[in-house]
């Protein structure tokens, strides 16, 4: 990392990937057998590093320059300690084949680390619902509640209107206002696209939802109803 004397601030390494560390539940549910450790990637950010070199959703990675990922935490860490423009080489977890890219490190943007403020959809605008997960009533995004929620238009997905307290979504930490983007990496175009891929999820198994929530995505793994 370039020292405050030469920049006359702190310049860390930055790839464009938003992380999460992987669970025993999450893992399960992306039916990786026997990795038990990463940062699981839950959004790339356009023309990024990340994505120039090749970086999906949905992709662990497990290590960088040979030393072994442990979470979320530990990759930024080990990224942001990097120069910007040296290269890393990233290795990654594709649904269970091993694959390592080279990613040229860009400067992290000022303010990139900062959270996305809390929105909730307008009370005015009412879409045709649909339920899904045993309690989860979700709608079509309307362009009410793409300016509610300051989604841009490459976001889509089903908005989730209502749920139940008590239903494995709402114990999963989804809530209104969060967009349901895909589910076992399916991608959702809209609330009946949710409804026709619930309908063929199998019972007894947990299932990835990819979801946008306060500003980012990320990964979440519900249990069976």
């Amino acid at each position: 990392m370039q020292s405050l004397p030469e920049k006359g601030r702190v310049v860390r390494g930055y790839i464009g990937a938003s992380v999460q560390t992987l669970t025993s539940e999450l893992a399960e549910a992306m039916k990786l057998k026997g990795q038990l450790t990463g940062a699981l990637v839950s959004e790339v950010t356009s023309k990024s590093p990340a994505e120039k070199a090749g970086t999906k959703t949905g992709d662990v990675i497990t290590a960088v320059n040979g030393k072994k990922v442990g979470d979320a935490r530990e990759l930024r860490l080990m990224i942001g300690s990097l120069a910007p423009g040296t290269n890393a080489q990233i290795e990654v977890n594709r649904e269970g084949q091993s694959k390592t890219f080279t990613v040229e490190l860009a400067e992290m943007p000022a303010g990139v680390a900062e959270e996305g403020a809390e929105a909730s959809p307008e009370e005015s605008a009412q879409p045709e619902k649909a339920t899904v997960f045993g309690g989860v009533a979700v709608a079509d995004i309307t362009d009410e509640i793409r300016n509610a929620l300051d989604l841009s238009k490459d976001i889509k997905g089903a908005v989730i209107a209502e749920i139940d307290a008590g239903s494995p979504a709402a114990k999963a930490g989804l809530r209104e206002g969060d967009v349901i983007q895909e589910v076992n990496k399916q991608p959702v175009k809209n609330a009946k696209d949710l409804v026709a891929i619930s309908k063929r999820l199998k019972p007894n198994e947990k299932t990835l939802i990819r979801v946008w929530s306060q500003g980012r995505s990320g990964f979440v793994a519900l249990e069976p109803k």
